[in-house]
């Protein structure tokens, strides 16, 4: 009986003990475990922060791109109006240059006419000096 309550005496103090030692480790535990709860609820509303930031920079870049978009289709409108000028340019310039080739030939042309006919005037102008000194021959020879 003596070994029956040391036995019992020692399991009712080691009893108390032993709880004490599982208590402060799942508290220890509880702790740890709270402490990590708290690190990872931290974490996930800083990736929820940097998300909602995101999907702003997202919808901005968005915005941005749309606008490049019309100003570079603008730019594509105004190099067509461009080019259709140039090419509307190039045919009058062409058609300019034939007008003008033309002009030089009717001009070249007109010249060699007014040449023959300068030609034909001093012919003519020799002729008819020649007629009046035969006149005039003529007139000293039939004057008594």
């Amino acid at each position: 009986m003596k070994q029956t309550v040391i036995l019992v005496s020692l399991i009712a103090l080691v009893f108390p003990l032993a709880l004490t030692g599982c208590c402060r480790t799942l508290s220890d535990d509880l702790e740890r475990t709270r402490a990590e709860r708290d690190a990872l609820q931290a974490q996930v509303a800083d990736l929820q922060t940097t998300r909602d930031q995101s999907a702003g920079q997202t919808q901005e870049l968005t915005g941005s791109l749309g606008e490049l978009q019309k100003q570079v289709d603008a730019f594509i409108s105004f190099r067509e109006e461009l080019q259709r000028r140039e090419d509307e340019l190039a045919k009058l310039r062409a058609s300019a240059l034939a007008e003008a080739q033309t002009a030089q030939a009717r001009m070249d042309q007109l010249a060699a006419q007014l040449q023959a006919e300068t030609d034909r005037v001093r012919e003519l102008q020799a002729q008819l000096k020649r007629a009046q000194a035969a006149i005039t021959d003529l007139q000293e020879k039939l004057k008594p």
